[in-house]
């Protein structure tokens, strides 16, 4: 009943099986079993517990999803609005290292809008990518949240009126501004196909990590915003498969899941 499993045994514990009695021998296999199996399981649980976030917004779910299927450090649930937010109100939610929102949403309850608030007050993970942004037009706390927002209506900002706009399939130059983040770290300056968005309002707190000159583009693309005792983070890039693709996009996305849930605190 061993016989196949035998043959992935190293060399030299099939030769000292050999030296054994056959009830020793069996003994010896059931324990290297059951130590491969504790190994296994203990690296599974080692794996950082990501959580995405979706709703309120069409993708391309298989290439976007190949893309945290391709870091091996990770495993993920997927969880669509209004679920999401009703899971971030629990203690559920506690499972998870890193929440990584790609939803367009904008119905939160007052337990929920206290959820996400008392969760980043005690140092969880956040990372908000693309169209997040868009999110919660009608809930304030959100632009101090994330460091920024698409405003889908005109708002005044430093006496300059604001109205957020978007172009797809543009290619666009990135600049790393902090080549010596751990998010950026490794990851040259480059070129992605990609959605702009124009007009946005971006808190001047923020600590920028990728840039544009593009001229539809705002100025960041990528940045860290300090909320409660958490470090946020939000990457306006990933429209569709152009971007998700691309392998800086995945490299970014793998190193900030990473960090992000090295300085997790809760």
């Amino acid at each position: 009943m061993f016989t196949n499993f035998t043959r992935s045994l190293p060399v030299n514990k099939i030769l000292l099986m050999k030296k054994m009695s056959p009830l020793t021998a069996k003994a010896f296999l059931l324990l290297f079993i059951l130590t491969a199996c504790i190994n296994f399981s203990f690296a599974q649980q080692k794996k950082i517990r990501v959580l995405i976030v979706s709703g309120g917004h069409g993708y391309e779910h298989q290439p976007f999803y190949n893309v945290f299927d391709s870091i091996p450090s990770i495993t993920y649930d997927t969880l669509v609005q209004p679920q999401a937010n009703a899971l971030i109100a629990s203690p559920e939610v506690n499972k998870y290292d890193v929440l990584v929102f790609y939803d367009l949403y904008d119905l939160i309850s007052p337990a929920q809008q206290e959820a996400y608030i008392s969760l980043l007050k005690k140092g969880a993970s956040m990372i908000f990518l693309h169209h997040s942004l868009v999110s919660y037009q009608n809930w304030p706390e959100f632009i101090k949240i994330v460091g920024g927002q698409y405003h889908t209506h005109p708002v005044l900002v430093n006496g300059d009126t604001l109205k957020a706009n978007y172009e797809h399939d543009v290619n666009i130059p990135v600049k790393v501004e902090d080549n010596r983040h751990p998010i950026t770290r490794g990851i040259p300056d480059f070129e992605i196909v990609d959605e702009v968005y124009g007009d946005v309002e971006i808190l001047q707190t923020v600590h920028p990590l990728l840039s544009t000159t593009h001229p539809k583009s705002m100025r960041y693309l990528a940045w860290i915003n300090h909320y409660g005792n958490s470090d946020v983070l939000y990457i306006q890039l990933g429209h569709g498969p152009s971007g998700y693709s691309n392998p800086n996009f995945r490299k970014l996305i793998q190193q900030a899941i990473e960090w992000s849930a090295k300085h997790a605190k809760k």
